[in-house]
């Protein structure tokens, strides 16, 4: 499996560490089923467990990204996802490319996992502090990997019915729905405006 492009191109000059735990960040933060009774910080830390039990799972890589693909789409809101991932582009892309592009940018996040399998299976995570800014919620929280090394994440959530959804993840001051949008915008202008040069990236990251 080659080396895919995903969110982020050499310019941003990530570690390999960095950049899977932006992954992590992100997707993960999209993906856990809600605990209804569950606390912020039990939510968070529920999510980041199953997605380590399941990077380190023995399973094909075609089968993992189905994994993915399910509990990205069973909680999260990729439509909101995929649609702020176009910046000031989002009015302009053409109804009939609406269904495929939500599809894509699915399959794109999903595969951002099955590459970086290896380095999501972390041993635990750590709960830090917790904070409230309007309805979102900020955890802190620290992956503990099975070598004793760690890393920092932040994980922003909503309530969202009796359970909880997960917005976005920032990694190292990165947020991770802020550098899809760079990616997608920057390719958007690079083409003047052309969905069909976006559409054709996304698809070539899912082939």
């Amino acid at each position: 499996m080659s080396e895919p492009r995903f969110l982020f191109d050499s310019e941003f000059d990530f570690t390999r560490r960095s950049f899977l735990m932006l992954g992590t960040a992100g997707v993960l933060a999209l993906m856990a089923p809600p605990l209804k009774a569950a606390s912020a910080e039990d939510f968070v830390a529920d999510l980041a467990r199953r997605v380590m039990r399941l990077a380190g799972s023995k399973r094909s890589a075609a089968a993992l990204k189905r994994e993915f693909v399910r509990l990205l789409t069973r909680n999260a809101d990729m439509k909101a996802i995929a649609r702020f991932a176009l910046g000031k582009y989002l009015r302009r892309m053409p109804r009939s490319m609406r269904g495929e592009y939500y599809r894509l940018v699915l399959s794109y996040i999903a595969g951002l996992f099955v590459y970086y399998r290896k380095d999501l299976a972390g041993k635990d995570v750590r709960i830090g502090r917790t904070r409230k800014r309007g309805k979102w919620l900020t955890v802190d929280t620290t992956v503990i990997y099975p070598d004793g090394k760690t890393a920092p994440v932040k994980w922003r959530i909503y309530k969202s019915g009796s359970g909880w959804r997960v917005g976005d993840v920032n990694i190292q001051g990165i947020w991770l729905s802020l550098r899809m949008r760079d990616k997608f915008v920057s390719i958007l202008n690079q083409n003047h405006g052309d969905f069909a040069a976006l559409m054709d990236y996304l698809r070539a990251q899912a082939a």
